[in-house]
């Protein structure tokens, strides 16, 4: 595990995380299919994010964003204080897989350990909630498996944080399997191109012009083979030579064949004319002004 020595929010770790083949752990709850749809993100989007088509839509004047990055020092203090270490931010690098964590660092014991901390708006958030029954959201659960896959920690922590009276703590291990199935998940990402975000349509007007639109290119299909076979026929009754019949015009165009380069020994010095294939003819079908062919 490589430490970057940056600081979080600046313009040169912004520029790192821009890297379209860098795989960091905010993105592995959208690589895993749990993002909550008020990210208003998806794989799809990822990806054209990774291929430059489009930006990002991380709102920086988000209250809930501008919440969090006001409280995680207090809330990094208040952990620190309760555990008794020094914990800090840190940026860690494995291979392709990128993690910033929000606190890293060794306990009395000597152990290593790092948090990952929560500022939610209230006690009525989704994240609160799940916290107080002692559960951590999948979407956080599968940032927090990337994080031990990049900078593992003999002890980690998810650590959701109010106030300095209103706070939880709850251990969290990624597992064998986990880490797997997320590394798998990834490798899937970068070697497909994912499905768009298909808008599942039911309505009547969509439903009409469905409909319409795909017995039109049955009927174009069926059209199609019949005009191959009229065509044939006109130009087999027209023959070799140039006819004019009712408007139409039948037209036969010899050319000569393609040099066959592939056969020649050397090119230098040669008449590559000696090596030019038979000639070949085709015919062509007007019919005025109104139809060409």
């Amino acid at each position: 595990m490589l430490v970057k020595n940056m600081e979080q929010g600046s313009l040169e770790w912004h520029e790192y995380r821009a890297n379209p083949a860098l795989r960091s752990a905010s993105e592995a709850a959208i690589i895993m299919d749990c993002a909550p749809k008020y990210w208003n993100t998806s794989k799809r989007i990822l990806w054209e994010q990774k291929q430059g088509l489009r930006g990002s839509n991380v709102d920086p004047s988000n209250p809930a964003i501008m919440r969090g990055n006001r409280l995680e020092p207090k809330a990094r203090a208040c952990f620190n204080h309760k555990f008794g270490v020094q914990t800090k931010p840190v940026v860690g690098l494995e291979g392709d897989y990128s993690a910033s964590l929000d606190g890293h660092g060794i306990d009395k014991q000597g152990q290593s350990i790092k948090v990952e901390i929560k500022c939610p708006m209230s006690e009525n958030s989704e994240v609160w909630k799940l916290a107080a029954k002692g559960e951590i959201a999948p979407y956080y659960h599968w940032q927090m498996v990337h994080q031990s896959l990049v900078v593992p920690t003999e002890q980690t922590f998810f650590y959701v944080y109010l106030s300095d009276n209103q706070c939880i703590t709850i251990p969290h291990i990624a597992s064998e399997s986990d880490i797997q199935a997320l590394k798998d998940a990834w490798d899937e990402f970068y070697a497909s191109e994912p499905e768009p975000d298909w808008e599942d349509r039911t309505d009547d007007d969509m439903r009409i012009l469905v409909e319409r639109h795909r017995n039109l290119v049955q009927q174009k299909a069926m059209l199609d083979v019949e005009l191959k076979l009229a065509e044939k026929a006109l130009k087999a009754e027209a023959g070799d030579g140039n006819v004019m019949a009712f408007g139409a015009k039948i037209q036969t165009i010899s050319r000569k064949g393609n040099i066959d380069y592939s056969s020649i020994p050397e090119i230098e010095g040669v008449n590559v004319e000696d090596y030019r294939k038979p000639g070949t003819s085709y015919q062509k079908i007007y019919h005025g002004k109104e139809v060409t062919q």
